[in-house]
């Protein structure tokens, strides 16, 4: 039995985070077999640690027969809750509801330390654990509803519901407006002098209703008009808005500050009932499932909205492990279908979060159909996967470790997979938010490996701690100081990624590194959109920026 002590935020149960000290123990799989019948409770003062029965060898890693374990949180309907789960091997977490069926995923499938948000529905709740190897669960807070600060609430813009407020008045009912907006879908899109008007709806007797995925680049609240079951919150929004959202009813609201308080929408945050446009189709539930609004004037993209969702080349996968880095990552290889004569024409592309991109975004799938159509040349495509949440916040953001990481062991890796040599030209590195800002400072390190780069709201807002306060964009500083590489950039922001009010934003940033490369003389394509901070818009985005770097004749030509 292999025992060490760690430090884990716990509390006492309906109270806030408090210090505790538990021992995290890792048993041998004789001394701590969990069969699928133990039922153990997870309390705040109760971290649960043990090991899956492992059955198979590690040959075999990459199809694990995973077990489950069952949890009972003992709770009260409505308690927030949140913690994190720590295992080696790839794991998911269920609730069940009274019926035994799935209620929640909360974390599907992912490895490394993973944080989840719930409100408690059917208490005692119970929580199914599959996976394999040790695992450490701990819930931090459980936070009840006599606990929770309410917010402010703030004020009229759409005509409809203007219109709706008066006849509220007059005591009539909202039940022909919902039975409207019930044929129309949400959110309601109304023509106003002031410009196009997106206004998002939600309905029942909540104390709270947020939005994540608000134009305003925040989790803005909406408002309940006049005491009745409807709630609404207004924008103003350019023709060529397309984003996925979330409705956030009866969000927790602890009694904490900043971030901790911030992210208690992960809890509630569910697929808008009246939207007819879900999204995607690989959602588990209401909570992993988005909505989805697209104005006529928004990008065209029928390649992204194929209804062909099988990728029609072939998927091979291998453990990438780093003694330099200390973790390991699955690396997932996508080659198309490719003939003799496209062949010599092949682009090598290198994306970040691999899982987003494969199951979320399905990009092979979008990479088959345009080039089927002829717009960009085969493309094989190395999906990198993030050990962890916390490995990705730490390797991404213009880490020179990762990056020579990347360039001195993976590359190599590749290259022996590979059915052909794929010169720097021809190859591309990419991401979004952190992995666009990955993918920029890797290529300007190692511009002889990638010749060009397609960064995807790339979070230029980053600096190091020790950069000052007069001084944020670290990236623009850097291009400014070092000699011009051998590098071609495609750069892409939303224009709802502007800034919150402190400091310059991913939209702010991405617009003054742009101005610095083309003055640099560096072939820069930039492109922004009527989007967020959204892998929705991201489909999008990738096909633009393969296409402005790698574009076939047949497509020049027309």
């Amino acid at each position: 039995m292999i025992s060490k002590e760690v430090f884990v935020k716990g509390a006492k149960l309906g109270g806030l985070g408090t210090m505790c000290l538990i021992s995290l123990i890792q048993f041998s799989v004789l001394s701590a077999e969990i069969t699928s019948s133990a039922l153990s409770n997870l309390t705040v003062s109760n971290a649960l640690t043990g090991r899956f029965n492992d059955t198979q060898s590690k040959k075999n890693e990459l199809n694990q027969n995973f077990k489950t374990i069952k949890i009972i949180v003992p709770c009260e309907k409505g308690d927030y809750l949140t913690g994190y789960i720590e295992n080696s091997h790839p794991i998911t977490v269920d609730v069940i509801n009274a019926k035994g069926d799935l209620s929640r995923r909360l974390i599907d499938n992912k490895n490394g330390k993973q944080d989840f948000y719930s409100v408690a529905k059917n208490c005692d709740e119970i929580w199914h654990i599959s996976g394999s190897g040790s695992y450490h669960i701990v819930l931090e807070n459980r936070i009840s509803l006599k606990e929770q600060i309410p917010d402010d609430q703030s004020k009229i813009l759409s005509p409809v519901i203007s219109s709706l407020n008066d006849e509220l008045r007059k005591g009539q009912s909202t039940e022909n407006f919902w039975k409207m907006i019930e044929r129309t879908g949400t959110p309601l899109i109304e023509n106003t002098p002031n410009g196009t008007l997106m206004t998002f709806l939600a309905r029942g007797s909540y104390k709270n209703v947020k939005l994540i995925g608000a134009p305003s680049n925040n989790h803005e609240s909406l408002q309940r008009l006049a005491n009745s079951d409807t709630w609404y919150k207004s924008f103003i929004v350019p023709d060529n808005t397309h984003l996925s959202y979330q409705i956030a009813p009866d969000v927790p609201q602890p009694p904490l500050t900043g971030f901790a308080r911030r992210v208690a929408i992960k809890a509630v945050a569910q697929v808008d009932p009246y939207n007819h446009y879900p999204w995607s189709s690989s959602g588990f539930d209401k909570f992993s499932t988005k909505s989805t609004i697209t104005l006529e004037g928004a990008p065209k993209n029928p390649m992204i909205d194929s209804t062909e969702i099988k990728p029609k080349g072939t998927f091979s996968q291998f453990y990438f492990t780093s003694s330099t880095l200390a973790n390991t990552r699955e690396i997932t290889i996508y080659s198309p279908l490719m003939t003799k004569k496209n062949k010599k024409d092949a682009v090598l592309l290198y994306i970040f979060d691999a899982q987003a991109y494969i199951e979320l975004v399905n990009l092979p799938t979008i990479l088959d159909n345009l080039m089927a159509e002829g717009a960009i040349p085969p493309v094989i495509t190395v999906f990198i996967s993030n050990p962890d949440r916390e490995a990705r916040a730490r390797e991404l953001p213009a880490n020179s470790i990762f990056a020579d990481v990347l360039a001195n062991e993976l590359i190599p890796q590749i290259k022996q997979r590979l059915p052909m040599i794929i010169p720097k030209e021809k190859t591309v590195i990419a991401g979004s938010s952190y992995g666009g800002l990955a993918a920029t400072t890797i290529a300007l390190r190692h511009p002889e490996i990638f010749g060009n780069v397609i960064s995807m709201s790339g979070s230029f807002w980053w600096s190091p701690k020790a950069q000052t306060e007069n001084d944020k964009h670290f990236v623009a500083s850097e291009v400014i100081a070092m000699d011009k590489k051998a590098v071609r950039l495609f750069l892409s922001a939303g224009l709802f990624e502007n800034s919150r009010g402190v400091g310059d934003g991913i939209l702010e940033t991405n617009r003054h590194l742009r101005d610095v490369l083309l003055a640099k003389g560096y072939e820069t394509h930039y492109q922004e959109y009527g989007a967020g901070h959204d892998y929705f818009s991201w489909r999008g985005v990738i096909a633009d920026g393969l296409i402005s770097l790698f574009a076939t004749n047949k497509l020049r030509e027309k």
